[in-house]
């Protein structure tokens, strides 16, 4: 199937946002009625339904299918579930006339998303591999569900019987999780992160940072990262061209990228060379990320590649932080007035007889402090490539056999000398010591070493590290 064949909505804008998690619909509790209007409110067009069961994803998809928005569905499930009758959910959709886009498993390498708690990487790429073929054979679009890892990527690829002659893939396509952390949408070609660029005394007074000043402008200078792109560090809602990538050396070419999850999640602080989110940047940020489906360029200044359909930030409702209505933390009211603001559009690609989109005016995203007002240069990468929008996936009659792919091993840096003194540093809900590795331009293994952790998957929220300098 041709990418231009794949099923989009009616005057399509590429605006998603993952629909609340409770799909209850009653007189006393009409909750899908309300997610849908609220999609609306924000001019949305794809959303994300995650349920339990096939029967409420097929009530909440029917509701928005008619009213223009296109649903794409993933049952919650533990990877490691016994038996998934993925033909049912499929049928399901088909029955009611809408496409059968359907998310197969969740984030493999999150431990909550396994019975027993410990990822699998082997065990899932087999369960995809099977349950991908179940779902193209019963009619319906078979989604890569939200690998974040290369690792993973290839562990499921290679799962697949024949590689990339086996037609699934002809309608296949790869659910995005793109979240930004604390960082611009830029990111990590800005100059906070390229540059090093000190914070300024009006910055500092306007936003949150947990440093004091002198140390946040050391930080910076020393954790500076000139010339890095998004192949080397992906934790940036554009490593939408880093999973391009992934696939284009695969199987030749890249799947259609749908939203599944991702952009900021609320006052989140995981790089400390930054602010704590705040609520204007999260409303700013948001918007921008939409901004490229109708300016037709992501926010590095390179073309919107045809093969990104949506981003679909988390979440609607339901008792989540991030929640954009009635969330324990208030309502979002900022973003939803800003990314509400667009002007209304229908998204062009490259095979439309209009090649750009017409932008009525400029984006305007607002709100940011001066250190990341001025966008770096954009770095040429080789890697990065146009897309091919009018490929056509056929099966040959005899495939050539292909290698197994691997991982590619990254070669190892020495460490360098940090002649600073440590520093202590409190865990917040969810981060990981990966995570605050990257923060303080560590290792995981320095981490352990410095705090004798005998488990690195057994840390917790309020915990005390020693950050090694």
């Amino acid at each position: 199937m041709k990418l231009q064949d794949y099923p989009r909505p009616k005057n399509d804008n590429g605006i998603g946002l993952h629909f609340r998690l409770d799909l209850v619909e009653t007189p006393n509790k009409p909750h899908i009625s309300q997610g849908v209007e609220w999609l609306q409110a924000i001019n949305a067009k794809w959303t994300l339904i995650a349920g339990q069961d096939w029967t409420q994803i097929g009530k909440a998809a029917r509701m928005c299918w008619d009213a223009g928005i296109m649903p794409v569905c993933r049952l919650i499930c533990k990877i490691d579930k016994g038996f998934i009758d993925w033909e049912t959910g499929v049928k399901t959709l088909l029955d009611l006339g809408i496409p059968a886009y359907m998310q197969i498993f969740n984030e493999p390498g999150d431990l909550r998303e396994w019975r027993d708690q410990v990822p699998k990487i082997d065990q899932f790429a087999a369960k995809w591999a099977d349950a991908a073929g179940r779902v193209f054979a019963a009619g319906g679009l078979p989604g890569m569900g939200g690998v974040l890892g290369l690792d993973e990527w290839l562990a499921a690829f290679n799962a697949v019987e024949g590689g990339a002659q086996n037609e699934l893939w002809s309608k296949a396509w790869f659910c995005v999780h793109n979240y930004g952390s604390n960082h611009p949408p830029n990111y990590p070609y800005d100059d906070v992160n390229q540059k090093g660029i000190p914070c300024t005394e009006e910055e500092y007074a306007k936003y949150r940072f947990s440093m004091p000043f002198e140390e946040l402008n050391i930080l910076r200078r020393d954790s500076a990262n000139p010339g890095d792109t998004v192949m080397q560090d992906d934790t940036t809602v554009l490593r939408v061209v880093m999973f391009k990538k992934w696939m284009t050396d695969s199987l030749g070419y890249c799947l259609p990228m749908i939203g599944g999850e991702g952009g900021w999640q609320w006052q989140t602080e995981e790089d400390l060379r930054y602010p704590k989110l705040p609520d204007e940047f999260h409303a700013a940020y948001t918007r921008e990320m939409f901004e490229w489906f109708r300016a037709g360029k992501l926010s590095d200044g390179t073309p919107l590649m045809d093969e990104l359909f949506c981003c679909t930030p988390w979440i609607q409702a339901d008792g989540q932080a991030d929640s954009w209505w009635f969330g324990p933390l208030g309502t979002k009211q900022a973003t939803i007035d800003a990314v509400a603001s667009i002007p209304s559009f229908t998204r062009k690609f490259s095979w439309d007889e209009t090649q750009a989109p017409v932008v009525t005016e400029p984006i305007d995203v607002g709100g940011l402090p001066p250190a990341m007002e001025t966008p770096s240069p954009v770095l040429d990468d080789p890697n990065i490539t146009r897309p091919l929008p009018d490929l056509d996936v056929n099966v040959p009659t005899e495939p050539e056999p292909l290698p197994v792919l691997e991982p590619p091993t990254e070669p190892t840096q020495p460490e360098p000398e940090q002649p600073a003194p440590s520093i202590t540093y409190t865990i917040q809900q969810g981060e990981t010591l990966w995570g605050i590795a990257k923060k303080f331009g560590t290792t995981v293994d320095a981490l352990i070493a410095a705090n004798n952790i005998e488990d690195r998957n057994k840390i917790r929220a309020g915990q005390k590290l020693m950050i090694p300098r």
